[in-house]
This record gives structure tokens, sequence and C-alpha cells, in this order.
């Protein structure tokens, strides 16, 4: 029984995570579907009027092409009681075919006139909305509109969405192009039609330089594993021919002894390998469909929880027939190769020999030991010659690594000989090392299967943490990390802003204004200051990027600096800028002394972006800053000097640098926030790369933990059921039953700690192979590895003691061969 579920088990597993992907993606169907409705094709632009005109265009030059309007912004501020949230805004005419499918109506009804709209059941939910209520637009409260009916994105149950009728986008005074928080809307056309008439809007819309987003180009989109889940099907075949090696393996103690008698009748070794291989074959086809039925019910099963999970519907089920026979026939080939590679006996070997011990198999150890490692070599070699080819260098690491893992466990049963000539302090494990010693093919077995699983989580779970580190390192962003700015877009006063923002952070935080020079004229056009166009420096090392002008901000002291910048400024960075020089911070916006000032003649929402340029000379380039700095602002300026060449200070944000963010940091930026009318919209919280969550640690550790103790249950009860023999003659000289459950502990204690400390080494090897050629550090959760490694060892012995025969003194007529 335990060999069918060591050989069910990687099919199960394997079989139950491919059908739960294949309910959780989305179809093809779906996805197209959650994005066009049932229109043909979509094309959206920023600017309404484009929009209108290509809409007049495709009337004339594509007759009968069916077009439907649609508005939507994705981060559209709602007021909900005392706050301000964020919403997706959707405004189109819900009667329409076009736009069927986008959101599924629950209550109520699609809103059909200005000053109607539809919530989604989260957001009603989150917020305490029905039907009747009003949910306002932040910026206009005094006429709310009336939520009539409550929907849901078939793709996104949490989501936040708000549907409106047509138009209502365009009637709110101050949104789409005017809105303060200037986060851009997106005006588009849902199309409809027959072959010729799409293909001739396809090439209306290229001309205008727009692109046409198609059902097939939807289906296009999705990643490999998403269009054929049953991918995840091959590492369970893999799994399952490392398993089958070992749970055969495990098994020849007792076959052993039957082939040994059966040839000193004079069966050939041949006839007996063959039993073997039938023996394999007939065990996988027993195990493997049973695993994969198994699989397939649990997923079957799984599929009404799936949307509580996944916050989305699940696809149409998809039994994976093909990939499951496939899977089934390559698995038993596999199991077929295992046991023909386990039973192998060397030439000549007697009877009575091939009865009392396990084959000897040291000498091909030590044969396979140079070769492998020779590969590892060879795959080191590539790899330090080819370094720079990232993918080809990881490739040729990871193989070395994998190969030199490889050699050591080959070698794991001189190790167990190691271990027993230096266990002689205590009987229990002496007696249960030179056991192993003497029959090594049970714990080797279970090692590599145990180390196998925990080097390829360790190995995932390492690669993720360690890319996941250096991208925070390495980060380029508007802010440098932990950072919150808040945008006074709103035309907030920075004093109340800057005294709100303190009383969210720890005492002693730096909080400092992100101000840049303006022209007058054009503060006095623009809605609000913060949304004046800042002056700044032009490019001049050519290479097609002229237009090219980030802004300049004025920096008066060490603090704004250091906010600014992440470090302290040095002697001649102050000593330029206090003499009413410009500092440069990046050298392609600077030649010589001379740098050319841009000031914009024009708003952001004009048509045409216009600007007047002025040569200055004096300027001073900085030492070298970091990539966020220099993507941030091309210079810096004090207020004085700014006002000397003409300009106007605007204070457009107030930014804090705290050590680090809370975990309720959004929630308390809100409560503070909001009485200064700064919106969480425009609020910007640098975290930067999202670090791995310690659930998924716990979460995929827990898993791999999971398959390898149940592995090493099975294996140990195995070892333990196989070593009864030995227990009971050991009972018959004198042991006590607690001496005897202490060597099987010990037997179990050494399988689990060697497999958990080999296959965590082995998966931090794998790491460091794949970041090398990236120079990546590695980096790992050694609390959660070190957890993995206790539990392993303390599960193992629990095993050990549980699994120890019972009743053994009434036991020896049954079991002694």
């Amino acid at each position: 029984m335990g060999l069918l579920v060591l050989l069910a088990l990687p099919v199960l597993l394997a079989t139950l995570a491919a059908g739960l992907f294949a309910s959780a993606a989305p179809s093809a169907e779906q996805r197209a579907t959650s994005t066009l409705g049932h229109a043909d094709g979509f094309v959206s632009h920023a600017n309404p009027e484009v929009i209108a005109e290509l809409a007049r265009e495709l009337r004339q030059r594509a007759p009968g092409i069916t077009e439907l309007a649609i508005d939507d912004n994705n981060e559209f501020p709602v007021w909900a009681k005392d706050r301000t949230i964020s919403v997706r805004y959707v405004d189109t005419d819900w009667s329409s075919p076009l736009a069927e499918g986008r959101y599924r109506l629950l209550e109520g009804r699609f809103p059909a006139e200005l000053g109607e709209i539809a919530v989604s059941r989260a957001l009603a939910d989150d917020h305490g909305l029905s039907l009747g209520d009003g949910l306002p637009y932040r910026w206009e409260r005094d006429a709310p509109p009336r939520i009539v009916g409550l929907i849901e994105n078939p793709q996104a149950h949490a989501a936040y969405d708000y549907l409106a009728a047509p138009g209502q986008l365009r009637a709110w005074p101050r949104t789409g192009t005017d809105t303060t928080n200037v986060l851009p809307s997106t005006y588009g056309l849902l199309l409809s039609g027959g072959s010729a008439q799409m293909e001739t809007a396809q090439s209306i819309i290229s001309e205008k330089g727009m692109q046409l987003e198609t059902r097939a180009g939807v289906a296009a989109s999705r990643t490999m594993v998403e269009r054929e889940p049953a991918l995840l099907l091959a590492p369970g075949i893999v799994v399952l021919g490392v398993i089958a090696a070992g749970a055969f393996a495990l098994r020849m103690r007792r076959t052993r002894a039957e082939f040994a008698i059966l040839s000193g009748l004079g069966v050939p070794d041949r006839d007996l390998r063959t039993a073997a291989v039938s023996g394999a074959v007939s065990a996988s086809m027993v195990a493997v469909p049973a695993g994969w039925a198994a699989g397939s019910l649990l997923a079957l099963a799984a599929r009404p929880l799936l949307p509580h999970l996944t916050e989305k519907d699940t696809a149409p089920y998809d039994p994976l027939l093909t990939a499951g026979a496939l899977t089934i026939l390559l698995s038993v080939a596999v199991s077929a190769l295992a046991a023909a590679l386990t039973s192998r006996y060397p030439a000549g070997l007697p009877a009575r020999e091939r009865a009392r011990t396990a084959p000897r198999t040291s000498g091909r150890a030590r044969l396979w030991a140079p070769v492998l490692c020779g590969v590892a070599a060879v795959g080191i070699a590539i790899a330090v010659t080819l370094q720079d080819d990232e993918t080809i260098s990881a490739v040729a690491a990871v193989t070395a690594i994998v190969f030199l893992a490889a050699a050591v466990l080959t070698r794991i049963g001189d190790g167990l000989g190691v271990l027993a000539r230096l266990a002689d302090r205590t009987l229990s494990a002496r007696i249960a090392l030179r056991a192993f010693a003497r029959d090594p093919r049970r714990p080797v077995s279970a090692i590599v299967i145990g180390s196998v699983a925990l080097a390829l989580t360790t190995g995932i779970l390492g690669t993720l943490s360690s890319v996941t580190a250096q991208s925070r390192a390495t980060y380029i962003g508007s802010r440098h990390l932990d950072q919150v700015e808040a945008l006074l877009y709103a035309g907030s006063d920075p004093a109340a802003v800057e005294k709100s923002l303190a009383t969210v952070f720890p005492q002693g935080t730096p909080i400092v204004r992100g101000s840049y020079p303006v022209d007058e004229a054009m503060l006095k056009a623009s809605t609000t200051p913060a949304l004046t166009p800042p002056w700044s420096v032009a490019w001049q090392a050519g290479g097609g990027f002229d237009g090219r002008t980030p802004m300049m901000e004025v920096v008066d002291d060490g603090k704004t600096f250091r906010a600014l910048t992440g470090r302290t400024w040095t002697a001649r960075e102050r000593t330029a800028l206090q003499d009413g020089r410009i500092l440069v911070l990046v050298p392609e916006y600077i030649k010589g002394d001379r740098v050319t000032l841009s000031m914009p003649t024009s708003l952001p929402t004009s048509e045409e972006q216009t600007d007047t340029r002025r040569e200055v000379s004096g300027a001073v380039l900085s030492d070298p800053v970091d990539a966020t700095t220099g993507t941030r602002a091309s210079a810096y300026i004090t207020t004085k000097a700014a006002r000397a060449l003409g300009a106007t200070i605007v204070d457009y944000s107030v930014i804090a640098s705290p050590d680090g963010l809370a975990s309720d940091v959004e929630e308390r930026l809100v409560k503070a926030l909001e009485p200064v009318d700064v919106v969480m919209s425009d609020v910007r919280i640098e975290t930067g790369p999202e670090t791995t969550p310690p659930s998924l640690w716990y979460l995929m550790l827990g898993l791999a933990l999971a398959a390898v103790v149940t592995v090493l249950g099975i294996t140990i009860t195995s070892s333990a059921s196989e070593l009864r023999p030995d227990l009971v003659r050991l009972h018959r000289i004198g042991l006590s039953p607690g001496t005897l459950r202490r060597i099987v502990v010990w037997q179990s204690v050494t399988i689990a700690g060697l497999a958990a400390l080999l296959g965590i080494a082995a998966g931090w090897g794998l790491t460091a192979a794949r970041n090398w050629p990236g120079d990546i550090p590695v980096v790992m959760d050694w609390t959660a590895v070190s957890t993995v490694l206790a539990l392993t060892v303390v599960l193992g012995a629990a095993y050990g003691a549980l699994a120890t025969p019972r009743n053994i003194g009434n036991s020896l007529n049954r079991t002694e061969t």
C-alpha cells in the first residue's frame, strides 16, 4: 500500500495543481469578454476629441460598422461618507449589446440617465451602500448620483467598480482633462462589424497611430501556462521518477530474498529483472491512474471554492483528458525505467549473498561520482566563460549545481558508513546507523526523495526573495523607497499638509516641501498652483532626446537636499547652490558651464506644448547621484537664484522620509490628509517592488514540508517494517522495547535530518547559481528555512516512534527470514 501511495502522490499533486490552474485561469473567451464585451475590437485615446473624430471617420469609410463610446478612469475619486476612495469608473450605453458581458447585474438595473450609477457588490458591502444611496464625485458632493444597481466584474469580484450613464464623466466639472488630481481618463470605442469593416477600421486606426485591440489579440496575451495548464503535469512526472526509483529500492530487500530463492532454483537473472519491471508496471498502472483520478476529483470538488480565493469566475471545466492519458503513459514508462535501474545485481553473485545483503553499489558510485563532478566542472567553466550572456551562464551554473548535488547523493552510503563509525557512545544509535551502513539502500532512497523535494522548493523561494531584494536595491522611481509624497493638486495649503503629515509618522521624521520654479503667467492660468508646468533644463547630449526636459527643483537647505537625493550634500554642492548657481544632476544636461532653461508657455492640457528657451552660464555638475534622483529632476536651484531669473516658486508637494512604513500607513494617511483636501489618489507611497510575503514563504515551505513528511513517513514506516526481523533478534538477545524504539527513531531522525540538510544546501546552491551571472546576492529567510529543518527532524522522530513494531516478541515466526 505504501508503494502505491508513493507512486500516486506526485501524480495526484500535479493533476490537482493543473486542474486548479485550469479552473482559475480565465479562458480566452472570458478574457476577451472582460475587455471587449461582445464587441470585435476596442480602441482608446486620452483625448475625447480624437475619439470623436475617429468615430466620424469610421462611419464614413466603414459604413455599417457599429461603434459604442465608452469612457473610463482607473483612479476616479468618490466621496464615501467620511473619506475619499478610488474606484474604476466606466460610463457607456449599458443597453447596447456590445457592452454585454463586461459586468454582471446582481440587483436593480444598469444606469440609463445622468445622475444614476451602479456600483460593485464589494464597494457597496465595504462602505455600507445599498440601492437608493448616493456616492458622489469627490469634488462635486452637492448632488450625489443615486445607486440604481449592484454589479460584479466577472474577472474581479473584489474590484471597486462605478458605472454611470453615457456622458456622465464629461458632464461633471473638473474631471477628464480638467481634473484636479491629473489622473488621465481614457476615451474609447467598442467596435463591431464584418471582417471587411473591421479590416477597414484597423487600417484607419493604424493611420492615426493608435492600436485596435481585438479578441484574438486578447487571447494571445495569455501566458503559456494559462494557454496550456497541462504543462504543470510535467513536474509531477519528474518527481514520480525520483520517488519511483527510491520506492522500488526500498522494496528490494524482501524482493531480493525471494529472488535469491528463485535464482537458486535456476531462474535466470534476466527473468527476475523482467519480473521486477513487470511488477513496477503493474503497480504504476494501478497507482498512477488512481492518482490522476483522485487529483481530478479534488480539483473538481475545489471549483466552488475558487471564486472565494481568486475573486473571479472559474473557467469552463476542462478534464485534461489528453494530457492525463499522456501523463499516465509517461509515468508508467518512468516507473518501469526506475524499476529496471534499481533491480540490477552484479553478475555471478551467489544466491546466499543476494538473500543476505544489498547489492554492492559503492563501485558504481565511485565511478559515477567523478563523471558527475566532471560534468559539473564543465558547467562551471561554461558559466564563467559566457558570463556576459546571463541566460546561458545561469543555465550552465544551475546544471553544474544539479550534477554536483547528484555526485553528493551517490556518496550518501559512504556518509552513512562514517556516521556508523562515529556512533559509539549510544547503543541504539550504533545499532541503527550500522544497520544503515550494512544496507544503505533504504535510507539512501528516502534521503534522495526528501532532499530533491526540499532543494526544489528552497531554490525557487530563494530565487524569488533574492530577485526581489535585488529589485529593491536597484529600484528606480520618482521617489526613494519608503518615501511618502502628498501632491497638492487640489490647492491645499502646504503648511497645513506638513502638520497633518507629521501626525502620521514618528517624531523626528524628515518632512520637506517639494518646490519648483514656474512662470508667473502660467501660474495665473493654472487651476491650482501645483498644476503649473515647471521650469526645466533641456537635454544637451543629442541622440534624439532633445525633447527630454525633467523639472528643476528648489533646494535651499541640506535637509531638502537629503530628502531628494538620499545623501548629504558635499561642500562643493553646498557652495555652488549658496552662490546662486544651478546644480545640474546629470551630465547630459550641461555643456561646459552652460545650461538651457526650458520655460513652458502652455498648460499640460493644451494640444500643443510650447516653451521659451534661455541659455544660462555658471552652472555646476553635481557629484554622482542615484538613478532615482536623476529621473525625478535634472537640476537644483535656490529660491533666491530662481527669482533672480524671473521665476515664481510653487510648492507642489510635501515629502516625508520615514525609516520604514507601518502596515496601516494608508489608513493613517487617509485620516490625516482628508481634512486638508489631499485625497489618497494624490498621495504617492514609494513601496517599490513588493517583497516576498511571509505568508507565501510559509505556505510554500509548508507544502514542501507536508510532501516531504508524507514521503518520509511512508518510507520510515516501510523501513521499520523491513527492520522487524532484526528487531526481533535484538529483542531475543535481551534489548528492551524502549531501546528498539530508539533504534527506529535514530534511523528516522538520520533520514529526515540528512534529507533536510542536503535539500536546503542544494536549494541554496541552485539559488546562487541562478543569481550569480546577474550579480544578484543570495537572500534567504533563514528563520523559515531553520523552522523547516527543525520540523522535518522532529516529525521524522515522531514517525519513527509511531512506526516501531508492537508485540515484537510474538512476531518472530512471522517475520524472520
